[in-house]
């Protein structure tokens, strides 16, 4: 007699395609494998054959042939990152059931990819390894930027930040370092940058903020990314003239700035709705590169009023 295990449907994913769910939780099982294990009856809803495409309902029950547990998402123990519980909790600004809020170190990339072994995205899969919660990122940072990154902690809590991240309602402001003055105080970059591929260009806005002048060449800037293309900021600072200091991808650099061997670019403060109608407001402390920037020229943590109205 066969023998199977009993998953039961929670409210987050009511009305998910059964595909979905099966992505989810059993992502080692291919779709073909999938269609084919359908029609064998070894997966099944509340007892019954289904296809791929049925609806959950919150509370049904899942029967999936025990012999195919070694095929669940979590079943590699062996790839779990050794203190990664530890880690998260020491760069976690704040946590509740719907969001964590963390502060991004330089160097370590927000997701996996062709030779990157450790990322955030790896050490919150770790971490929330034996709970009942699944991290999910709702935004990027590039490798190099430090500071806030928002993670939604239930599916339903995820597919609202992702909405409010298209229509533009969360406000996240940087804090830079560059390597030269804009010619106003505030102001406004609408420029296409490259994505991907150099010949794919999309347009791209920022706003910025003048701050302090720390010397003739380097200045204090708070930057506003309205649009959220890959490495925008750094680009616009670029094509504006300004550069960031320590990034070695974009712009050219004066002998000054060349003593500054990391990107000075931290997202600083981050705030929006949250599912109940409050207004949310992060902020971030500064990484240990640009805390020894800071303290050389003797600027202020706090530069005072908000520099962005709106």
């Amino acid at each position: 007699m066969k023998s199977f295990n009993d998953y039961t449907v929670e409210e987050e994913f009511s009305d998910t395609r059964f595909d979905r769910w099966v992505d989810h939780f059993f992502s080692k099982i291919s779709h073909n494998n999938l269609e084919k294990l359908l029609r064998k009856g070894v997966i099944r809803v509340n007892g019954v054959k289904v296809k791929s495409s049925f609806r959950l309902s919150e509370g049904d029950t899942i029967n999936i042939l025990s012999s195919l547990g070694n095929l669940s998402s979590n079943s590699n123990a062996e790839d779990l990152i050794p203190g990664s519980e530890e880690f998260i909790k020491k760069i976690t600004i704040h946590q509740n059931n719907e969001v964590l809020i963390l502060n991004k170190p330089f160097g370590l990339a927000v997701q996996g990819g062709t030779g990157i072994k450790k990322h955030i995205d790896g050490y919150l899969r770790s971490a929330f390894f034996d709970s009942n919660i699944t991290p999910r990122l709702v935004h990027r940072l590039d490798k190099e930027t430090t500071g806030l990154l928002v993670v939604a902690l239930t599916r339903k809590t995820a597919i609202y930040l992702a909405n409010l991240f298209q229509k533009r309602k969360v406000n996240k402001t940087y804090w830079a370092i560059t390597d030269g003055h804009p010619s106003h105080d505030n102001g406004e970059i609408d420029h296409d940058v490259s994505v991907g591929d150099k010949k794919n260009q999309l347009n791209s806005l920022t706003k910025y903020s003048k701050i302090l002048s720390l010397t003739d060449k380097l200045c204090w800037l708070s930057f506003r990314p309205v649009t959220g293309r890959t490495h925008q900021i750094r680009q616009h600072a670029s094509i504006s003239g300004f550069p960031i200091v320590g990034d070695n991808k974009y712009g050219t650099h004066s002998k000054e700035s060349l003593l500054f061997k990391k990107l000075h670019l931290h997202s600083q403060s981050v705030d929006f709705m949250g599912v109940n109608g409050d207004i949310l407001k992060f902020e971030a402390p500064l990484p240990k590169h640009m805390v020894e920037t800071w303290a050389k020229y003797d600027l202020p943590l706090n530069p005072g009023s908000e520099v962005f109205k709106s």
